[in-house]
């Protein structure tokens, strides 16, 4: 009969767009007898019956009667404390959710019997569902040393643990000693978990060794391309971590949260027509408008604004909105086609009435035209917004000194 305990799954995110999953495997904890290293206390005759007894009645999920049945054994034998039993109570009571009565108990356990491994295991478990990661930490790495099996994935769990505690100092011995090659032929999650630990540790070095080590051996998995495309990121060298994530995009397919950030990363380091096509191709995903918009500002950047409009009027038939019908007020006046930008920006107040910016370049379109009076009219309604207030009033004072000259 085995006491099935999980843990949780949890992820770490490690940058703005690089996720690394860290997976804690299931623990499968013996509610049998379960021995360790080292001579165990004697157990008389009562103690195995006991014992049993509650093990059948926790089969059953009766488990109020084991911990009736336990409790009476110890109220009989107040000096005859036995670590089997306080354990079979603690898996009891953390079977009814009585997490913090069974860490007292997973704790005499452990005290009677120190190198009791499965006392320690369960303990960190309970620790862990409590969301305190660093003692779940600390009593799985208990767990871990008094095991004879030595089993990696346990050290790995200490490590995640102390990762969720924000201790990466404690999980960084244990993710080099896996990663080392000792402990066998190191996973990937460990490798990654290093990773993890290094770049918030500011471990740069240890980092890019480990990831540069990683390309060596296999430069066509797109997981370490990722990661150093990160960790250029993080320092700055944006065109080193650009060319990272472009051969990333070689290698597998982008999520369009991917293909975006390849677009901005281009954008950001002068770029705007490769970038474009990064906005292209993330419309392929969907019709959203952020692409839309990026995509349009891409290209009036390359000094290309009838792509720019044409990009927006498409946008405009798919989802018409006061943002499109702006930005394309605004390419259409720098290109002075101020006819045509009025209209846009005047369908853009229509749309969105409290936009103050809207009918500010409404005016500044009608002035470059001789609309005074249109300019005028749209001045005035900019004015009655804070932002636009003190703008909108020079204008109109302007407007005023020209018709008295």
């Amino acid at each position: 009969m085995k006491l099935n305990f999980k843990i949780q799954n949890s992820k770490f995110k490690t940058g703005c767009f690089l996720l690394l999953p860290l997976i804690l495997q299931l623990f499968y904890l013996p509610f049998c007898l379960a021995w360790a290293e080292g001579e165990a206390p004697a157990m008389s005759l009562a103690i195995r019956k006991v014992v049993y007894k509650a093990q059948q009645l926790a089969g059953n999920k009766e488990y109020r009667e084991a911990e009736t049945c336990l409790r009476r054994y110890i109220e009989k034998h107040p000096g005859q404390p036995h670590y089997l039993v306080e354990f079979t109570l603690g898996n009891a009571l953390a079977l009814m959710g009585k997490e913090r009565e069974a860490l007292s108990h997973y704790r005499a356990s452990a005290g009677l019997y120190p190198d009791y491994s499965a006392a320690w295991q369960n303990m960190g478990k309970v620790y862990f569902d409590l969301k305190e990661y660093e003692p779940a930490g600390d009593c799985l790495l208990k767990a871990y040393e008094t095991d004879r099996k030595r089993d990696p994935s346990a050290l790995y769990n200490v490590a995640v643990s102390f990762i969720m505690a924000d201790k990466g100092g404690k999980a960084l011995p244990h993710l080099e000693y896996l990663t080392s090659g000792k402990a066998g032929q190191p996973k990937t999650e460990w490798l990654e978990a290093l990773i993890k630990v290094s770049m918030d540790l500011n471990l740069k070095a240890k980092g890019f060794e480990t990831v540069n080590g990683l390309l060596d051996n296999n430069g066509n998995d797109p997981r370490w391309w990722k990661m150093l495309a990160q960790f250029c990121l993080d320092e700055g060298d944006y065109k080193e971590g650009v060319a990272a994530l472009t051969i990333y995009s070689y290698l597998t397919a982008m999520t369009k949260e991917e293909v975006m950030m390849l677009g901005d990363l281009n954008r950001h380091i002068g770029l705007p027509l490769k970038a474009a096509e990064y906005y292209e191709q993330a419309l392929g995903f969907d019709d959203d408008p952020a692409a839309y918009e990026k995509l349009a500002s891409a290209y009036t950047s390359a000094h290309k604004p009838a792509r720019a409009i044409d990009i927006l009027n498409m946008a405009l038939e798919k989802r018409p909105g006061s943002r499109f019908w702006f930005l394309l007020g605004h390419v259409l006046y720098t290109e002075e086609k101020f006819d045509k930008a009025y209209d846009a920006f005047n369908q853009s107040v229509r749309l969105n009435p409290e936009d103050g910016k809207g009918y500010l370049m409404m005016g500044y379109c009608a002035l470059q035209v001789g609309k005074e009076e249109a300019a005028r009219a749209a001045f005035e309604k900019a004015s009655r917004f804070i932002k636009q207030r003190k703008t909108a009033e020079e204008l109109l004072g302007r407007l005023v000194t020209s018709v008295e000259k």
